[in-house]
C-alpha cells in the first residue's frame, strides 16, 4: 500500500523487513481489515457516531423528503426556499424547527442493526476482492461489494425508510412512530412497510456502488506520493512511525457525496413519492397519478414535471450530503481503527 511505503523506514536485513512489514500492516491506520475488529466496539463506536452525524443533518434530509413527495411545478429554487419557509413557519400544521426532527429516534434505533450488518457484508466483501491482488479486482471490488451489502440488508432497512418518510412529509397524519406503524398495518397490511421496496434497492444499490467506488478510488488516489504530503496529519509530535493521514478520507468523502447525490436524484424521487404517495391527507391521496414502478414514476415525472421533477430536493441534497459523506468517510475510519483487537 502506498501509505505502507511512505512510513517505511530503511531496513537492513531480510527478517528485519519482514517483521517491520508486519507490524506495519497491523497498525497501518488507515486500512482495516474485517478480520481485526471488535463486533462490540464497532457496534457501541457506530451507534454512538451515527446518532450524532444523523442530529447534525437530519433537518436536511426532512427538507429533501418533502420537496421530493412535492408534486406542484416549482423550479429548483422556488421549492427549496417555499420548504424551508413551510417548515419554520408557525402557520402551518409542520411549522416549527421540531417538526424537523420528526422520526429522528425511530430513524437512528431502527435503523441501526441494518446499518451495520450493511458495513460488515461490504467491508469483508471487499476485503475477499482485494486479497486476489488484481489490480482490477481493487477498483471494481467497492463497486460489487457496495451492491452487495445493500442488497442483503435492504429487507432490513425498507420499513423503517417508509415509516420514517411518511413522519417527514409536510402535513402527515401521523402523530408518532407508533401511530404510524400501526395505521400503515391497518390501512396497508404488512406489505405496506415494504412498498416501494424495488425502488429503494434500486436507488440504494446503485448510491452504494457510485458512493463506495468514488469514495475508495479518489482516496487511493490522495494517497499518492506526489499529493500525500499535502495531507500530513501526524497522531502527535514524538510519533515519527506512523503518520495518520485523514484529510484525503474526509475529501474523498466530500467528492463520494457529491457525485453520488446528483446521480442517483431522479431515481431518489420516484423512490420517495412511491413510498408516501398513499397517505391519505386531507380526505385525498398526495399524489394525482400513482407511480406503479420505478420506470412508470421517472416516465411521469419527467412528462409532468421535466426537469425540474427529476431534481426535485437536490439543493438540500447537496448542501447536506457532500459536508456528511465527508464526516461520514471520517467517523467511518475512525470507528474501524478504534474498532480493532490488537489497537494498543
Amino acid at each position: 500500500m502506498v501509505v505502507s511505503q511512505l512510513n517505511s523506514e530503511p531496513i537492513e536485513s531480510k527478517s528485519d523487513a519482514i517483521s517491520a512489514t508486519k507490524a506495519e500492516d497491523t497498525f497501518d491506520p488507515h486500512t482495516t481489515k474485517w478480520s481485526d475488529v471488535n463486533l462490540l466496539k464497532f457496534g457501541t463506536l457506530i451507534a454512538v457516531s451515527t446518532t450524532f452525524e444523523s442530529a447534525i443533518f437530519y433537518p436536511f434530509f426532512v427538507l429533501k423528503t418533502r420537496e421530493q413527495s412535492d408534486r406542484r411545478n416549482l423550479t429548483l429554487l422556488q421549492s427549496f426556499r417555499y420548504h424551508i419557509r413551510a417548515s419554520i413557519s408557525k402557520t402551518t400544521t409542520t411549522g416549527s424547527i421540531s417538526s424537523l426532527y420528526r422520526g429522528f429516534w425511530f430513524s437512528n434505533i431502527a435503523g441501526l442493526p441494518a446499518y451495520g450488518l450493511y458495513l460488515g457484508v461490504y467491508i469483508s466483501t471487499k476485503d475477499r476482492l482485494n486479497a486476489t491482488n488484481n489490480t482490477s479486482a481493487r477498483f471494481y471490488a467497492p463497486f460489487l461489494a457496495g451492491a452487495l451489502a445493500d442488497a442483503v440488508s435492504v429487507l432490513f432497512y425498507v420499513p423503517s425508510d417508509v415509516i420514517v418518510q411518511r413522519l417527514q412529509v409536510s402535513d402527515s397524519p401521523y402523530k408518532s412512530s407508533f401511530d404510524a406503524i400501526r395505521k400503515i398495518y391497518v390501512n396497508e397490511g404488512i406489505k405496506g412497510y415494504y412498498r416501494g421496496l424495488g425502488a429503494t434497492f434500486i436507488v440504494s444499490a446503485l448510491a452504494s456502488s457510485i458512493w463506495w467506488t468514488s469514495y475508495e478510488n479518489v482516496k487511493t488516489l490522495l494517497y499518492h506520493p506526489s499529493i500525500l504530503h499535502y495531507f500530513t496529519w501526524k497522531k502527535s509530535s514524538k510519533d515519527d512511525t506512523h503518520a495518520v493521514h485523514r484529510l484525503p478520507q474526509l475529501a474523498a468523502g466530500f467528492v463520494a457525496g457529491t457525485i453520488t447525490s446528483a446521480c442517483v436524484n431522479p431515481l431518489d424521487v420516484v423512490k420517495t413519492r412511491i413510498q408516501t404517495q398513499n397517505i391519505d391527507t386531507l380526505g385525498k391521496t398526495s399524489s394525482t397519478v400513482l407511480y406503479r414502478n420505478t420506470f412508470h414514476g421517472l416516465a411521469c415525472l419527467w412528462r409532468e414535471e421535466g426537469i425540474n421533477g427529476l431534481f426535485r430536493g437536490v439543493l438540500p441534497k447537496l448542501m447536506s450530503r457532500g459536508p456528511i459523506s465527508a464526516l461520514s468517510a471520517l467517523v467511518f475510519e475512525l470507528v474501524l481503527y478504534y474498532s480493532r483487537d490488537n489497537l494498543h
